[in-house]
């Protein structure tokens, strides 16, 4: 091909001062010196060449990777009506950190989850996702094929339990937010506290992320008390001063302990736990 290329660049440089020419007149040689080159059948390189011809190595295609350079991952968040966010991800190291900055599954791979012997198929063509899946089963297995060949097999055979019972009590006197609930056994919790949030006269006066995001509660505990002067550095009296309303957004999370991921095949993880979204109203 690079062959083709020159030759038809000396070719069209002899017929640059006769324009006027048709073009008929350039394409005879060009072929003619092709074939010398050894046609167009050999000149492609294995090198160069997409691995699946219709993937065209997209950076943005699982078909573009190998396996061995692809991690499969499921997010799920249970929440105390048994509802749940659950939705599962393409990735790689390899994939170049530009937009599109999501992986979409390429027709080679097909993934499914199986539980108790029913088999779920994802909703959409590129991505990942199981609306019919429920936090009720006794086991779950999740595959993946590449060519319907099994390159990945992990199961599960309990999820969470549902974070349930949830008190908030906030405390001028000592500047300190508590929050308790109904823990399981084998279970431990985890809150991430996230913005501080205030308002004069309906509009958004003050927004502040804490300084400490997340809080590790020990095990066999199902309270956690923090105080605003650490995380924001305000006090509630202060705040009272200065706003109408303030408030905290955090999230409480569960994981149970005893749900250990048995992976059997290729790269699959599991990031499950129980999850309420808490607003906190401090006044």
């Amino acid at each position: 091909m690079n062959c083709m290329i020159l030759v038809c660049k000396i070719v069209l440089g002899i017929y640059q001062g006769q324009i006027i020419m048709k073009k008929s007149l350039l394409m005879i040689p060009c072929f003619g010196l092709l074939a010398a080159c050894g046609g167009s059948d050999g000149g492609g390189s294995d090198e160069t060449d997409p691995p699946y011809g219709y993937c065209s190595n997209a950076q943005e295609m699982t078909c573009t990777y190998p396996v061995s350079q692809l991690e499969l991952r499921y997010t799920m968040h249970l929440r105390n009506d048994n509802s749940m966010y659950f939705r599962g991800d393409f990735y790689s190291d390899y994939k170049p950190p530009i937009f599109p900055y999501e992986m979409y599954v390429s027709d080679i791979d097909r993934v499914e989850i199986v539980q108790d012997g029913v088999v779920h198929s994802r909703e959409n063509l590129s991505g990942i996702e199981f609306p019919t899946i429920d936090a009720m089963g006794a086991m779950y297995e999740f595959n993946w094929y590449r060519n319907d060949e099994l390159v990945g097999y992990t199961t599960l055979d309990r999820l969470p339990e549902p974070i349930s019972d949830i008190s908030i009590n906030s405390y001028e006197l000592t500047n300190s937010v508590r929050i308790q609930w109904s823990a399981a056994s084998d279970h431990r919790y985890d809150i991430d506290i996230h913005s501080l949030r205030c308002y004069s006269n309906g509009d958004v006066a003050l927004s502040k992320e804490s300084k400490q995001p997340n809080y590790i509660v020990s095990e066999g505990f199902a309270f956690a008390s923090f105080d605003l002067l650490s995380h924001y550095n305000e006090t509630i009296e202060g705040l009272k001063e200065n706003y109408d309303q303030c408030s905290i957004l955090a999230d409480i999370n569960g994981r149970n302990l005893l749900s250990v991921p048995d992976q059997h095949i290729g790269n699959i993880t599991l990031n499950f736990k129980s999850n309420e979204t808490l607003y906190i109203e401090l006044f």
